[in-house]
């Protein structure tokens, strides 16, 4: 009888996980879990048919419809099901944080763009030859996350900033003290991650800008004419460089 027992709970156990083989399996947030390589691929095809088009439509300078918006929030959703799967994915980070962006999340895009950076050490494809093109295709884009880091944390900055002083108005001496401590943690990072960018991809016009804004920021003028004067002779066409070499008077 005993050995009867233990044989039905075993094919009932067998039938519950053939079962449940053929469900999708969520975790406590709702997000499907991956559980193979090809629902990976799958997956990372989906957000970025979702996302890339209108990546690349904020770019060129066009802006972001609610129906954008949208489908951006499904691409965050995938992208998340991805990192659970491959936490160290350089690529999958800076996606989802260019949609963070996009849905003005900055302080979550912050910290995708960060994981991003971070990750550049621990992608499988940091293994690989340092001449492997697979290699150098994810080492640019830990530093377009670092430059995107950079944007994203001015803005916070200039908000801190904001607060402070709306703080300090309202004698809240100890909330604007808060902010401009966060404020100048913010604008550390902006110069740390648009350096890093700068140094890594010295022709990108794009990331010479990046930096020469956190340094008006700092009130560093000078060292901003710089950036914008090499920019001007990698990129003297640029609508972004034209816009930075007439504020500073280039």
């Amino acid at each position: 009888m005993k050995n009867w027992l233990i044989g039905f709970a075993a094919v009932v156990a067998l039938g519950a996980i053939l079962f449940l083989s053929d469900r999708k399996v969520e975790n406590p947030s709702g997000i499907e879990l991956i559980r193979s390589d090809a629902e990976l691929s799958d997956t990372m095809n989906k957000a970025l048919q979702l996302s890339g088009q209108i990546i690349q439509r904020d770019i060129a300078g066009e802006a972001v419809t609610e129906d954008d918006k949208g489908k951006l929030r499904e691409a965050v959703k995938l992208f998340e099901a991805l990192r659970l799967r491959y936490n160290t994915w350089v690529t999958n980070a800076c996606y989802a944080g260019m949609c963070h962006k996009l849905l003005g999340e900055k302080q979550r895009a912050a910290e995708c763009f960060e994981q991003a950076v971070l990750n550049k050490r621990f992608d499988p494809l940091a293994k690989r030859d340092l001449k492997n093109p697979d290699r150098i295709a994810m080492e640019l884009t830990a530093y377009e996350a670092a430059a995107q880091l950079s944007e994203v944390t001015l803005d916070l900055a200039a908000e801190e900033i904001a607060n402070y002083n709306s703080l300090s108005q309202a004698n809240d001496m100890t909330g604007a003290e808060a902010a401009k401590k966060r404020s100048e943690i913010y604008y550390d990072k902006a110069m740390e991650f648009s350096t890093l960018a700068v140094e890594n991809v010295p022709t990108s016009a794009k990331y010479l800008v990046d930096r020469a804004n956190v340094y008006l920021a700092l009130k560093k003028v000078d060292l901003a004419k710089l950036d914008i004067k090499k920019a001007k002779t990698i990129n003297p066409n640029d609508a972004r460089v034209k816009m930075a070499a007439k504020m500073v008077g280039l």
